[in-house]
């Protein structure tokens, strides 16, 4: 099989990055913007940030907020609601992973109702057109959910999460401006932070990793621990730093998979609504030592692989490891 490299058609990063957002919307000829953001984005200005760019420019939008810190299925169809009703024909997803995976699920169902249930979009779905154009600018500094084919939505119903990988989703634009997070709290930023760290070491050991994907996870890794600190204390080479990082560990892990943390990162996140990034940083140890035993080297796996629950594969795999 060959390997296979998915990434945005365009990114921009560096600080004043969202400047590129208008001439972008210009050139894509777009007339309704639907922006996916989370409450407390809109609540401290952080999303009033590109809506000022697109008020001057008199380009037409609304806004999207009802978005839960780990998406649930009503919001996704709550948010395809109100997509057709403000009668859009692009999305900017501003935010961290919950408001990114949302406008996924969002921009997938338009461009292929039959998923509509959203549930039917769980594991590598059978989608045939891409999703709604989208522009993804993340306000966190973790998820990589701008560059990445997969997203997590919560079924609360079943109190669980699933993964929804399919290449369809991936945003066609990412706008990485470090001036975008310099709002995070140290708390959050340090989850998310931890969130990277993970992506980069899980994608290194699965065994679909491959030069290029080793390639990013290693900068990836090299970047966290130069910068994570610096960020923590909201210092703006941190930020600058970790911006990067994330991006390029997604550019790795969104190809070849991710590995047990994150499969058990979302039970966790599913029954206790723990914050993701830090459901990660406490697995992670505990991971890393039983990947350390020798136990795991380039898992093959593929509910590691796609970090999903309920494959497919023999029961004597399931077993695994």
């Amino acid at each position: 099989m060959a390997d296979r490299i998915v990434l945005n058609n365009i990114s921009y990063h560096g600080a004043g990055a969202i400047q590129e957002i208008v001439p972008e919307i210009r050139r894509g000829g777009y007339k309704k913007i639907f922006i996916t953001s989370d409450p407390d984005l809109v609540k401290f200005g952080v999303t009033g940030k590109v809506t000022s760019l697109l008020d001057e420019a008199g380009i037409d939008y609304t806004v999207y907020s009802g978005i839960k810190p780990n998406p649930t299925i009503k919001n996704v169809q709550d948010g395809v609601k109100a997509f057709k009703e403000a009668g859009a024909d692009a999305i900017i997803a501003i935010g961290g992973g919950s408001s990114m995976d949302t406008a996924k699920a969002i921009g997938v169902i338009i461009t292929n109702p039959e998923f509509e249930d959203v549930r039917s979009l769980e594991g590598v779905a059978p989608t045939k057109n891409h999703a709604v154009p989208t522009i993804a600018v993340p306000t966190t500094a973790g998820t990589a959910a701008e560059v990445t084919i997969n997203y997590v939505i919560t079924d609360p119903e079943k109190e669980r999460k699933f993964v929804c990988v399919d290449t369809n989703d991936i945003p066609a634009i990412a706008v990485v401006d470090p001036d975008m997070m310099s709002s995070m709290p140290a708390g959050l930023t340090a989850c998310t932070g931890m969130d990277a760290l993970t992506h980069a070491i899980e994608g290194y050991i699965t065994k679909a990793a491959f030069e290029i994907t080793d390639m990013f996870h290693l900068e990836a890794i090299k970047l966290i621990s130069k910068n994570l600190r610096s960020a923590v204390k909201n210092e703006p080479e941190g930020r600058k730093g970790m911006a990067m990082a994330q991006y390029v560990a997604g550019m790795g892990f969104s190809n070849v998979g991710l590995g047990i943390d994150h499969s058990m990162a979302h039970c966790l996140s599913a029954h206790y609504d723990t914050p993701h990034g830090m459901a990660c940083a406490q697995l992670l140890p505990i991971c890393m030592e039983f990947y350390d035993a020798g136990r795991v080297q380039r898992c093959s796996h593929q509910c590691c692989k796609a970090a999903f629950h309920g494959c497919e594969d023999s029961a004597e795999e399931r077993a695994h490891p």
